[in-house]
């Protein structure tokens, strides 16, 4: 099983040089899935959002797509208030956006950018009770020995060595409570920074590199993910030098068993 995880494409201030090496790699690697976490456009402008879902279209390999915080109507304050994902949804027809599940791997995406918060930081994430609920129950739906993933824009448990400092309320409540219910990955972007770290010893959280401009002390980047043994998730980091892709680091992370149905842990992320 390979997946290649793209994040953070910011159409409207791509790196186009960065972009066609990663759709050269997807061509002749031939991932079993490409996941964007989000961010695609720059100000939820509909040309950028229209753009950036027509070039996921075009990748040679099925896609997955959920929003990030730059993918509502920026600087539109009617528009984030009416309308916050009209734009999106409109451009991503065609791209799955909901949970997935094949023998391999079952991903579930959960939506953390709001429109606006009760906060000064609108681009921070939220992930809500509600919503680590439904994505705990749809885990459940996960075939025996599939790769069970959760998909995010925002890191529910943000990196200590982020180049940005945040927050994602509800963020290590909802880490903890999905692992519970069998997250064996966590996928996100938001932070243009490659990091991926075990979370005891059930699970994997990894963050993305940015394919824009708006780069923060790295290259452009995305990951990519093999499981080549059961328990076994190897992560490499391919950074964009030169208009080519070229590893910049390869880690593996062994997990523990998953908990079996009907284990304390998954009734416990049951209720």
């Amino acid at each position: 099983m390979q997946i290649v995880h793209l994040t953070d494409i910011h159409f409207g201030c791509e790196d186009k040089e960065a972009l066609a090496a990663a759709k050269r790699y997807i061509c002749e690697h031939k991932p079993d899935a490409v996941i964007v976490t989000g961010d695609i456009s720059s100000d939820g402008r509909r040309s950028e959002l229209e753009n950036a879902c027509a070039w996921i279209r075009g990748l040679d390999a099925p896609a997955m797509l959920t929003p990030g915080n730059h993918d509502v109507p920026y600087y539109d304050m009617w528009g984030r208030l009416a309308y916050p994902w009209a734009r999106f949804e409109r451009a991503a027809h065609g791209i799955r956006t909901e949970a997935w599940h094949t023998p391999q791997f079952s991903i579930v995406p959960v939506n953390t950018a709001r429109a606006w918060q009760f906060r000064f930081n609108w681009a921070q994430g939220e992930i809500s009770r509600g919503q680590t609920a439904i994505a705990a129950a749809e885990l459940q739906k996960a075939q025996p020995g599939a790769l069970r993933i959760i998909i995010t824009h925002h890191p529910l448990d943000w990196p200590n060595d982020a180049p940005i400092k945040g927050l994602t309320r509800g963020g290590p409540r909802g880490l903890e409570y999905l692992i519970d219910a069998g997250a064996e990955l966590f996928l996100s972007g938001h932070l243009h920074f490659a990091s991926a770290r075990l979370v005891g010893t059930r699970a994997v959280t990894i963050s993305s590199g940015t394919l824009s401009r708006r780069v923060r002390h790295e290259r452009p980047a995305f990951t990519v993910i093999r499981r080549p043994e059961q328990n076994l998730i190897e992560a490499e980091v391919v950074q964009i030098v030169q208009g080519f892709a070229e590893t910049a680091s390869l880690r593996q992370y062994k997990l523990s068993a998953p908990a079996e149905p009907g284990s304390p842990a998954l009734m416990r992320a049951a209720l």
